[in-house]
């Protein structure tokens, strides 16, 4: 967490000093008020920046700091961080459509080989209609993040994206054709995903009607002591061959055990790297999971694919959870034949949705690999958010997966 803390200042001051600049200054006032209004601008950066972590840190150390943090702090730091990024990205588009004119009308001159005369360059215009226009511009701006601010948070935290997918396999037997897998993952219940936002989750997902149902880890933010009641909703998953969870590394934050201790409560199978054989219509079919990737570094954890994958009959459909990218390619090799994966939240929001790709080898949806494209990974973009309730171009979504036998052309 302390790298959490260190990462959101390093943002938080370059993005208060680019505030400063171009939102304070340019307004002309004087020392005194420039001072007070440049106080304020560094205080909300830092408040939305850097306030949640260092609470979460604080909130670690007991469980009456965490009430406190949730029960006061509450997640209004991330409604600001949102409102902070807006902003950001307001000046970032203002920015590029002022210099693209400046460069048009450079371009322009020189074609004409005369001067072009413009609003910015004009000596018609007097110092008080120029600073009238000034600060026009900088409410202009700031009322744009603010009216951006609703729209970002309901495409967080509305109703989910259904993603229907059908993925096909030579081999798979035929009891198993039509099966449905209801993939979840990084729910983040904690500061802004509450007990009625699970609520809905279990709701969109039941309405699918699967027959399993997987959580691909990064279940919660918070102690399970202090929040575990949030998602008791989860109690009324219905799938007619369970719902199966691996940990994430966030859940491995906020002890781990704890939350397993809570998710097989509500009747939900944890897969400690081992699996599970379950019978569909006289086929036997292995439904395998992996702890976090990250999660030796947490206690006693230690992510093992192969041994979760042991055992099990080569001629067995198998089902493999995990929840980083890097544990996919152990699990391959392993002999999984469907991995699902989260972890990437496929970016969340811009600029991140961009260079996600970048950063991970499996991104986001579906990947076929292995020879003749036998195998196939999954990668949820995610069914929550992390920090700030922000999702732009990657809405939530829960993935509705239908296995289906190949079809050989005669």
């Amino acid at each position: 967490m302390a790298f959490f803390v260190a990462m959101f200042l390093s943002i938080a001051f370059p993005v208060a000093i680019i505030f400063y600049a171009r939102l304070v200054r340019p307004l002309k006032l004087c020392r005194r008020h420039r001072i007070a209004l440049g106080i304020v601008v560094f205080a909300v950066v830092l408040l939305a920046g850097a306030s949640t972590p260092i609470a979460s840190l604080i909130a670690r150390d007991t469980e009456l700091a965490q009430k406190l943090h949730f029960g006061v702090w509450g997640g209004w730091p991330y409604y600001l961080m949102t409102f902070v990024w807006a902003l950001v990205t307001c000046l970032f588009v203002r920015g590029v459509l002022v210099y693209g004119s400046r460069i048009c009308m450079a371009l322009a001159k020189c074609v004409r080989k005369d001067k072009v005369a413009t609003p910015l360059d004009s000596d018609d215009i007097d110092e008080g209609r120029r600073l009238f226009l000034e600060r026009a511009k900088q409410a202009a701006t700031i009322g744009v993040a603010v009216v951006c601010v609703p729209p970002v948070v309901y495409d967080a935290r509305g109703r989910r994206v259904i993603r229907h997918v059908e993925i096909d396999f030579d081999d798979l037997p035929e009891a198993l054709d039509g099966l449905r897998i209801a993939h979840l993952s990084d729910i983040h219940v904690g500061n802004t995903m509450y007990r009625e936002n699970i609520a809905d989750i279990v709701k969109e997902t039941n309405e699918l009607d699967p027959d399993i149902i997987a959580i691909t880890g990064d279940l919660a933010d918070g102690y399970p002591e202090v929040i575990g009641s949030w998602i008791d909703p989860m109690r009324e998953f219905r799938a007619k061959y369970g719902t199966y969870f691996v940990t994430g590394n966030h859940d491995h934050m906020w002890n781990a055990r704890g939350w397993v201790h809570k998710v097989e409560s509500l009747g939900i199978v944890h897969l400690d790297n081992e699996h599970r054989i379950i019978d569909v219509d006289g086929t036997p079919l292995a439904i395998a999971g992996a702890i976090d990737a990250r999660g030796e570094r947490r206690g006693r954890w230690q992510s093992d694919p192969e041994k979760a994958l042991s055992g099990i009959g080569t001629n067995v459909f198998k089902l493999m959870l995990v929840h980083q990218p890097a544990s996919v390619d152990r699990s391959l090799a392993a002999g999984a034949d469907l991995v699902l994966v989260g972890h990437t939240h496929g970016g969340q929001f811009w600029p991140l949705s961009y260079l996600i790709d970048v950063l991970h080898h499996y991104a986001r949806g579906l990947y076929r690999v292995g020879f003749g494209k036998q195998k196939a990974v999954y990668v949820s973009c995610g069914t929550g958010y992390w920090g700030p309730p922000i999702r732009i171009g990657v809405p939530p979504e829960i993935i509705d997966i239908r296995l289906v036998r190949r079809r050989r052309s005669d």
